[in-house]
């Protein structure tokens, strides 16, 4: 667990500082590196997650609609940060008084804090035979392929939050440490997680990581198919969307087949 809590949170930070280095150009090549992560999300869905948690659990179905529309009203929150929306900030007198925290975008914050810790509860489940692994042996347990998707989505959303607070002038030292904070986000649902599996018989050990892996299935497909398939400018088709969505479904394919 702690292996991919510093993952995302490197991840994180990874996605702030391509911002920082990139800045205005790695905004305007979002939509493509969004083409890409989002094609191999729905590539690993489909290929990885989806057949996983049906061969477990009839309720897959189930959660997969619960998390298609959870992450609907998440997105009434965030308004779309997840799939590269920058909302612009109207500039006025108050942009010169000094800072306070309720400048930082709440809403958004809360509901991608709280996505990141459902995307990522599953992440690291019971070992082979139903039982919970911990220490070293729990490399075993983690879903690596899992993580590799959630790192593929979590960089472009972190350069879209690093943007949007210096869009709402957050001086960058708190910047830095609210991004931090968003990174360690999957680590309280990683936690939460291994509490419920503790308490829950041998074989809702088994049945539960597949409902949850069910539900992020649900999450994600509404992101993929949006990032891929939503109309407006910046997410109309073009060949090089058209490209990197054909070399994200390619990864997936040789990821997991």
């Amino acid at each position: 667990m702690i292996l991919t809590a510093l993952i995302f949170l490197l991840t994180s930070l990874l996605g702030g500082c391509a911002f920082v280095v990139l800045g205005d150009k790695g905004l305007a090549n979002l939509p493509v590196i969004l083409s890409f992560g989002g094609s191999f999300i729905i590539g690993m869905c489909f290929l990885h997650l989806v057949p996983e948690a049906y061969a477990v659990t009839s309720l897959a179905g189930m959660f997969v609609v619960l998390g298609f529309l959870l992450q609907g009203l998440l997105e009434l929150m965030s308004k779309g940060i997840e799939h590269g929306h920058i909302h612009a900030h109207e500039h006025g007198p108050n942009c010169n008084q000094e800072f306070t925290v309720r400048q930082l975008p709440w809403a958004a914050l809360l509901s991608l804090s709280i996505h990141a810790a459902l995307e990522c509860m599953p992440v690291v489940g019971p070992g082979h035979h139903g039982e919970h692994v911990h220490g070293p042996m729990a490399f075993e347990a983690i879903d690596w392929g899992l993580v590799v998707g959630l790192v593929m989505h979590k960089v472009p959303v972190a350069m879209v939050l690093m943007a949007m607070m210096q869009e709402q002038h957050v001086p960058r030292k708190i910047a830095w440490w609210v991004l931090a904070a968003f990174g360690l986000s999957p680590l309280a649902g990683m936690l939460v997680f291994e509490g419920i599996v503790h308490g829950i018989s041998a074989e809702w050990m088994v049945t539960f990581p597949a409902c949850m892996q069910a539900l992020v299935v649900g999450i994600l497909l509404h992101i993929g198919t949006t990032v891929l398939f939503e109309a407006g400018e910046g997410h109309a088709f073009n060949p090089k969307k058209l490209a990197a969505t054909c070399v994200g479904l390619a990864a997936s394919l040789i990821a997991f087949l």
